[in-house]
C-alpha cells in the first residue's frame, strides 16, 4: 500500500527535476547565444524572461526563474 501523499511528493519531484532541467537548459542557451544572453538580461521581470525562453523552445516558469535568480541577470542553482 502506498503511504498517502506519496504520490503527490514523487509528481512534486519530478516537477523540480523539469525545472532544474529547464534552467540549466537555459543557461547554456545564455552562455552560447549572446544575443539570447543579452535580451534575457534586458527583461524587467521573470515573467518576460520566461516569455523570452518560451520563444526559444524552453519551458520554464517565472516563478523557477525568480527562486534561481543570480547575478548579472543569469538563473544561478546550487550545485
Amino acid at each position: 500500500m502506498i503511504a498517502p501523499g506519496a504520490a503527490s511528493v514523487a509528481a512534486l519531484s519530478g516537477t523540480v527535476h523539469e525545472a532544474m532541467d529547464a534552467l540549466h537548459a537555459l543557461q547554456q542557451l545564455a552562455s552560447q547565444d549572446p544575443s539570447f544572453a543579452q535580451a534575457l538580461k534586458q527583461t524587467g521581470s521573470t515573467h518576460a524572461a520566461a516569455s523570452l525562453a518560451r520563444r526559444h523552445g524552453l519551458h520554464v516558469s517565472s516563478e523557477a526563474l525568480w527562486r534561481n535568480r543570480g547575478r548579472h541577470g543569469l538563473p544561478t542553482w546550487r550545485g
